[in-house]
């Protein structure tokens, strides 16, 4: 029950109520307390980082995308990306998001410099009221950061909304913005137009993971534990695809327009959640826009609008009707891969009634999954490599080349000659097979032995506790009103009439109080004994004493 996420408090309690009665369990509260503590150490018994690199290797898989970091430095991250690089068959990323953290964006330049590096634009917009004093106050100025942010469609419209927003707020000296200016390629859309990036503008979906990871796990758990918890986690999404390819291949998607023969090809084609994008783009071209102007070959068309003609914001649609080809100024498909509204009214007003096969991206497909798993036919096969394995899944491997296999045995089949020779073919492929392993597990081995001498040396990293927690007892209302006493202070202040014999007779005695007997020195003392020097004066104070 523990590991279903339930507290052992609670699991206690409902096998205690099943029971009718504590006594009808057979274990008490703190035996599960103590059970639960030795399943945990059993867990990590070789130590945590250990543990965590044996569970990995018994498993044999590795989710993508997961790393643990014991400091955010530039090295830590340069490893990080290099390593999830080389994990994915030396496949570098289209598009990173992150927030403004300097290690980060440094360590994006060392090991991915090649690749579209976007800041998130909600953490933007978050610190603009606090850098800006005029943002809340001028609407104007608000409003045009916002359009610099994602409504501009050219670098030019940028820089002029830019220019305007400074002279309306007066903003020529302000050094925050100035920042924000020089690196304006990594969070405007204006200049990222012909990136892909599934129209993401935000860290919201890493934000969205964090916080359920979160939730799976404590400031106290190991980072095995971290690791079990969200491999249940992954379990659980790929469990909630798995069904929605289920819907996507049992169901099939009612067109809004059942007459429209552009929605009934995006239905049949699309997977359910992609359609209903697409169709929302339909809608707004056919029933939101307007063209205002077209050239006379109908090559160029110039949308705005429905309820807006008289603002100067258009778009321009370029249309080849030899090539079959168009383009927007809006770079909608270039950024997500669908086409958008504006093309939607062009193809209206052209009466084109299919989209063309180039924009339909198999990425977007209902069959998506199926058909990349199937693989190219035997022809495409004969003149492309089949795909390996590395950094990719053998499950895919296996199921390309099981296809092209049958295929070329289905047609050689009732071929005597045709038979023999594949027989053959396949007789010395699979001994050219088991030579190849045979130098690869040799070589395998040696780099276990290598890194079975480093791996005993791995040590957990060190323990720190996170910003905000504390394990201290809370006090209680009269304990935070006493007032603080210092270290070394009296608690009572005593007068010089209050002094007693002892006092008066030191003071009487010994016109120079000897330094074993100074209230520093004893205070300086570590042991509650009293030393040998401060035997000896004090014999000598008493049979003095006595002489008199």
């Amino acid at each position: 029950m523990t590991e279903a996420g339930i507290r052992t408090v609670d699991a206690f309690s409902y096998l205690r109520d099943e029971a009718g009665g504590v006594e009808n369990i057979g274990f008490s509260k703190r035996d599960a307390y103590n059970f639960i503590q030795k399943d945990r150490r059993a867990k990590i018994e070789n130590g945590d980082t250990n543990s965590l690199i044996e569970l990995f290797k018994e498993r044999q898989n590795v989710l993508l995308g997961v790393a643990f970091l014991s400091e955010e430095t530039i090295e830590s991250f340069t490893w990080l990306f290099k390593t999830f690089v080389r994990i994915m068959g030396d496949k570098h990323p289209t598009t990173i998001f992150t927030d403004q953290d300097q290690a980060m964006a440094r360590a994006i330049e060392i090991a991915l410099p090649h690749i579209r590096h976007r800041l998130c634009q909600w953490h933007i917009s978050k610190k603009a009221p606090s850098k800006v004093a005029c943002f809340n106050s001028n609407p104007t100025v608000r409003g045009l950061f916002y359009k610099c942010l994602s409504k501009c469609d050219s670098e030019v419209e940028f820089e002029e909304s830019w220019s305007e927003m400074i002279n309306q707020g007066d903003l020529q000296n302000h050094d925050w913005l100035k920042d924000l200016y020089r690196i304006r390629n990594k969070w405007s859309t204006a200049f990222n137009k012909n990136c892909f990036n599934l129209g993401i503008l935000s860290t919201q979906h890493s934000e969205s993971t964090n916080n359920i990871c979160h939730g799976i796990s404590k400031a106290t758990s190991s980072i095995t534990e971290c690791f079990l918890g969200l491999e249940k986690l992954m379990i659980t999404w790929r469990r909630n695809e798995q069904d929605e390819d289920f819907r996507c291949s049992q169901s099939d998607v009612v067109p809004v327009i059942r007459s429209s023969p552009i929605l009934k090809q995006a239905a049949r084609y699309y997977s359910r959640k992609l359609y209903s994008f697409f169709e929302e783009e339909f809608l707004q071209g056919v029933g939101g826009m307007s063209i205002v102007h077209a050239s006379a070959d109908s090559t160029t068309f110039f949308v705005k609008n429905a309820d807006r003609c008289d603002q100067p914001q258009q778009w321009t649609v370029h249309f080849d009707a030899a090539e079959n080809l168009v383009q927007c100024t809006c770079g909608k498909f270039s950024m997500m891969g669908i086409l958008c509204s504006h093309t939607m009214r062009v193809f209206r007003q052209l009466d084109i009634s299919k989209i063309p096969s180039q924009y339909l991206l198999l990425r977007w497909s209902a069959r998506g999954r199926k058909d990349f798993y199937a693989g190219p036919t035997v022809n495409g096969m004969g003149n492309k490599p089949i795909q390996s394995n590395d950094g990719g899944s053998g499950i895919i491997f296996k199921n390309h080349l099981s296809r092209f296999a049958y295929q070329i045995s289905t047609r050689a089949q009732g071929n005597e000659d045709a038979e023999q020779y594949m027989l053959a073919a396949m007789v010395e492929m699979a001994d050219n097979v088991d030579f190849i392993l045979a130098g690869k597990q040799n070589k395998q081995a040696d780099n276990l032995n290598t890194a079975g001498s480093v791996h005993n040396k791995v040590k957990d990293p060190v323990k720190c506790r996170p910003k905000g927690v504390s394990n201290a007892r809370l006090k209680s209302h009269w304990e935070k009103k006493k007032p603080k006493r210092r270290r070394g202070s009296n608690p009572k202040n005593t007068s010089k009439e209050d002094s007693g014999p002892a006092q008066q007779f030191v003071h009487s005695t010994c016109s120079t109080i000897p330094e074993c007997l100074t209230e520093e020195y004893i205070l300086r003392r570590p042991s509650s004994l009293p030393s040998a020097e401060y035997t000896r004066m004090l014999i000598e104070i008493i049979d003095s004493d006595r002489q008199s």
